[in-house]
C-alpha cells in the first residue's frame, strides 16, 4: 500500500459517507422544513433547522438560501455572514463574495 492509498484509507475512516437511510431521512425533513418555512417564513428556527439539512446534504445553493434569509431576518447576527463567507470561500472559489460577506459580518461584529 502506498503513500496516497494510506492517506485515501484514513480519510475514508475518518468522514464515512452518510447512509442512504440518514440522506433519506434528512430528505423527508427538508420536506417537512420547507412546508413549515413557507408557512412561517420569518421563523429564524426553522431557517437554522433547514440550513443544517442543507449542510448535511452539501446542497451549497440551499444553504446560501436559508443563510440569506437568516442574515436578513437576524440583522444583528454575524453567524449567517460568516458562514456565506465561508462557503463562497471554500466551496465555491469565489473570493470576491467571501470577502463582501465577510467584511459585513466584521461590521455586525465591531457594531455589537
Amino acid at each position: 500500500m502506498g503513500l496516497l492509498d494510506k492517506i485515501k484509507k484514513s480519510i475514508e475512516l475518518k468522514h464515512p459517507s452518510p447512509s442512504i437511510s440518514l440522506i433519506e431521512k434528512t430528505e423527508k425533513k427538508i420536506l417537512e422544513l420547507t412546508k413549515k418555512s413557507e408557512l412561517n417564513p420569518k421563523n429564524s428556527k426553522i431557517l437554522l433547522e433547514l440550513y443544517t439539512c442543507y449542510v448535511e446534504t452539501s446542497n451549497s445553493e440551499k444553504k446560501i438560501e436559508c443563510l440569506e434569509k437568516l442574515s436578513f431576518l437576524l440583522p444583528g447576527d454575524s453567524y449567517p455572514l460568516q458562514q456565506l463567507a465561508d462557503i463562497y470561500l471554500n466551496e465555491l472559489n469565489d473570493d470576491a463574495k467571501a470577502k463582501f460577506y465577510q467584511n459585513k459580518a466584521n461590521d455586525v461584529k465591531n457594531n455589537f
